[in-house]
């Protein structure tokens, strides 16, 4: 259910381009302000003031519906405030377990296992085939996916080809391959749809370290175990 906790601090005024990661996000600022962020298939730019901190529970694509207790497509490429997702008494929870690592009986269930399941083999495969292997008609696949994590099939495999694209350090011609796409143009369309920008620019962003949202240029990251020693003092302690 969780990927990780992460926790981020900006020293200076900051411009950053959050691209899609294919995670939903339980996000929890230095006041205590908690927003419930969905999974999404279009970028945001946000605009982050110097001193900012906040700290995240991240979720994995087959646990939104399972943690949100929502339809996960309603929360797609939308940061809506917690309370008004899961609840007040639910969002207390989540916070604690974000601030504190005070156990979350919630964290620890199981999702349906088709779900992920079904995300693992659109890594590789066809739509069509990833339904032929769990049983499913195409269509069926389509509601699960959109119903438990907030994407359709094809959007998780643009998603996923974004992600290698942006792991690679390879030039713009051979990541296109190596990530999934046809060919660099392919590449350029992709990217432009779901970032807002070209390739290059993207690179450019990240290099300059404006844009992106990512693990290892971004985020700190904590253990995924739920059950985690106190964070509040992260906000003072540590820095991006």
């Amino acid at each position: 259910m969780v990927a990780c906790l992460w926790q981020q601090r900006i020293d200076a005024d900051t411009r950053y381009r959050v691209i899609p990661d294919g995670h939903a996000d339980v996000i929890v600022n230095a006041n205590g302000a908690a927003v419930a962020v969905g999974l999404a298939d279009s970028a945001v730019v946000h605009h982050i003031s110097a001193g900012s901190a906040a700290l995240g529970l991240r979720l994995r694509p087959e646990a939104v519906a399972t943690i949100f207790g929502t339809s996960a497509d309603l929360l797609r490429n939308r940061e809506l405030p917690l309370d008004d997702v899961v609840g007040s008494r639910r969002a207390r929870g989540l916070v604690d377990a974000v601030l504190e690592g005070e156990p979350d009986p919630q964290l620890l269930t199981t999702p349906p296992r088709d779900v992920a399941l079904a995300i693992g083999l659109l890594a590789d495969r066809t739509v069509d085939e990833t339904a032929e292997s769990l049983g499913l008609s195409s269509r069926h696949l389509r509601r699960l996916l959109l119903r438990h994590s907030g994407l359709g099939p094809k959007e998780h495999q643009r998603v996923l080809r974004l992600r290698r694209f942006v792991d690679s350090p390879a030039p713009l011609g051979v990541a296109a391959v190596l990530s999934g796409y046809a060919d660099q143009p392919h590449l350029t369309r992709e990217v432009s749809r779901l970032c807002g920008v070209s390739p290059a620019r993207l690179r450019a962003e990240r290099g300059r370290g404006e844009g992106t949202r990512h693990p290892r240029e971004w985020w700190r990251w904590r253990d995924s175990n739920p059950r985690l020693p106190s964070s509040r003092r992260g906000f003072s302690e540590r820095s991006r």
